[in-house]
């Protein structure tokens, strides 16, 4: 005599095992999508990297050029640089589609050494404010002190935009009151603060920002360019020396280098959650403008904003000069 399993018993086995294959199915499904998009999301934020489809940045040299003649006398006989402090941050953050490894910042200070006056471009930030960065490896508090000596000697305070590693060394100064009447400010590096570096009380009350578009002039050789992408207050220094050699400091339109070289800016990663909130078509068309720029005048020394090894190298060559002296 055969047995044979009821019916009823073989439809629900049936059923559960389709509803099984259909579950495995749904999260084999789910599973797929949540990786094609969490892949597209990393593609987005890390490595995709077309240009704007339209929009030029103007960046004409012989402009620049008449700029830097049109206060009479010679420019800056050497440009020093001190280092404020180091951090280390992943390669691709800073230049989209490259590597994770690591890429050694530096924040620096420059200053413009005339026969008689001196200029210091960018500031630092205070001991306090880089140790927050969890970047940051090293803080030199006897360059700090060297700046601020010189800040307080100088004749004029330049900074290239308005976030904490380069405006911070004026704001954050125990000399604040004495120096913000030499800072030359465009309007919106004056409006956009970030709150890392909020103004002493009452030190906004009787300071006038510099009003300027496009280009202008602040002393003999050095032209200041505004180029707002990075920040809404950010801009290029162009600068020529007293023996003609030519400098463009680009602040973080171009923190490193290879931003210019491969033309690949900053990350939409650090742009979007780096606290930065860049326009980032604008950035990329100056980066455009200053490859350009450079592949036409051969002799332009390029000086990005934190990179380490390609600032080292023109301290090697002699384009910079490590140290602030006495004035």
């Amino acid at each position: 005599m055969s047995c044979s399993r009821p019916v009823a018993y073989t439809f629900i086995v049936s059923r559960r095992s389709r509803l099984g294959v259909r579950m495995r199915r749904l999260l084999l499904s789910g599973f797929v999508i949540l990786t094609v998009g969490l892949g597209a999301a990393v593609y987005w934020l890390f490595y995709e990297n077309r240009p704007p489809s339209e929009g030029d940045f103007p960046l004409d040299i012989i402009a620049l050029r008449e700029a830097a003649s049109s206060i009479s006398g010679p420019g800056p006989s050497r440009i020093e640089v001190e280092t404020i402090y180091r951090s280390k941050v992943p390669r691709i953050a800073l230049i989209t589609g490259t590597d994770w490894g690591d890429l050694k910042f530096v924040r620096n200070s420059y200053r413009l050494a005339f026969h008689d006056f001196s200029i210091v471009l960018e500031t630092g930030s205070n001991e306090e404010n880089a140790q927050s960065d969890r970047w940051t490896v090293s803080y030199d508090a006897a360059a700090w002190d060297r700046m601020q000596r010189a800040l307080l000697m100088a004749k004029m305070i330049l900074v290239t935009h308005e976030h904490c590693d380069h405006i911070g060394g004026l704001l954050r100064s125990p000399n604040w009151k004495r120096l913000l009447p030499k800072a030359i400010l465009n309007e919106d590096q004056f409006q956009n603060t970030p709150e890392c570096t909020v103004w002493p009380a009452g030190s906004r009350d009787e300071f006038e920002p510099l009003p300027f578009e496009g280009i202008h002039a602040v002393a003999p050789g050095v032209v200041l360019i505004r180029a707002p992408g990075h920040t809404p207050g950010s801009q290029m220094v162009y600068v020529r020396r007293e023996d003609g050699k030519e400098y463009l400091f680009t602040g973080d339109t171009a923190s490193s280098l290879d931003n210019i070289r491969l033309l690949r800016p900053r990350s939409r990663y650090v742009m979007i959650t780096g606290g930065h909130e860049d326009d980032r078509d604008a950035v990329f068309l100056q980066t455009i403008a200053i490859k350009r720029l450079a592949d036409d005048v051969a002799d332009l020394i390029l000086v990005p904003g934190h990179d380490e090894v390609a600032l080292q190298a023109l301290e090697d060559a002699g384009s910079l000069v490590r140290g602030f002296s006495a004035p």
